[in-house]
């Protein structure tokens, strides 16, 4: 069931508790133009995992400002990487969690990243799959534009988001009523202010004392960031590895749930 729960300032930050199909509790954090329901297809393969088992461990989804049902920014600065960080933060402290596991995706990853080096204590293991880099991301004003007219454009929202999954049929329920609906949602609330915040962010400082065991995951066939970045960010980590995933893209949390999973719970849960 969704909840909400007070982050700064009066925001409201949305998630979903899915109960007993984790060995330990994990806090999910969507990317841009995404919302929680990213993660339904790893939270079927979870509950497979389990095995109609009672585990001790929770799913807990979180969505960002502007996101799902997430309170929207009011402006630029309400959408800030370590503003946003924080929410998640006041949200494992609101809730009484921690330490827990975390698992990010793209700008998820990035705030992952943050939220690991503001609050060590309330984390053990983290993923981050597909993640912005420790020196954000640049760019040019023709894709600023594009979010722009975004904003009006359904179609072109749902073919800006579908170029972002690897082998991706645009004609599947999922997609169209899911995914490219919660992007279209997001680009009219906070999509820009997300690519303008991730312009000239550098929190290499911040995260070069990172001592959590992180695993760093890009897709092979990633064609929205650089393989680089996810190189330079697992070398920065102290205890930090980088895999790269076969015959995925950007979005294996949903082109191949399964294999995503696998990969995932063997590195936090055991």
């Amino acid at each position: 069931m969704p909840l909400t729960e007070k982050s700064q300032a009066g925001f409201q930050i949305n998630y979903e508790k899915i109960d007993g199909i984790l060995p330990a509790t994990t806090l999910f954090v969507h990317g841009n133009l995404a919302s929680n329901r990213w993660w339904y297809p790893s939270q079927d393969e979870f509950k497979k995992r389990a095995g109609g088992k009672s585990l001790k461990g929770s799913m807990l989804l979180a969505e960002f400002r502007g996101c799902g049902k997430s309170t929207p920014p009011r402006t630029v600065e309400d959408s800030d990487m370590h503003v946003m960080a924080q929410d998640f933060i006041s949200l494992l402290r609101g809730l009484n969690l921690g330490p827990v596991n975390l698992v990010g995706h793209s700008t998820g990853g990035l705030l992952a990243a943050l939220m690991l080096a503001k609050a060590p204590e309330l984390f053990n293991k983290a993923v981050l799959l597909d993640s912005v880099g420790a020196r954000g991301i640049k760019f040019d004003n023709s894709i600023l534009a594009a979010f722009e007219a975004m904003k009006t454009d359904k179609n072109l929202t749902a073919t800006v988001i579908g170029s972002t999954i690897h082998k991706n049929n645009p004609e599947s329920y999922f997609f169209k009523t899911v995914l490219a609906e919660d992007a279209f949602h997001a680009v009219k609330t906070v999509g820009p202010w997300v690519l303008k915040n991730l312009d000239g962010l550098d929190i290499r400082n911040e995260i070069a004392q990172i001592s959590h065991p992180v695993l760093v995951l890009h897709g092979e066939h990633d064609l929205l960031l650089p393989i680089a970045d996810s190189k330079e960010l697992a070398a920065s980590l102290k205890n930090g590895q980088f895999k790269m995933i076969e015959g995925q893209g950007h979005c294996a949390n949903v082109e191949n749930p399964a294999k995503f999973v696998e990969i995932a719970a063997q590195f936090l849960f055991t």
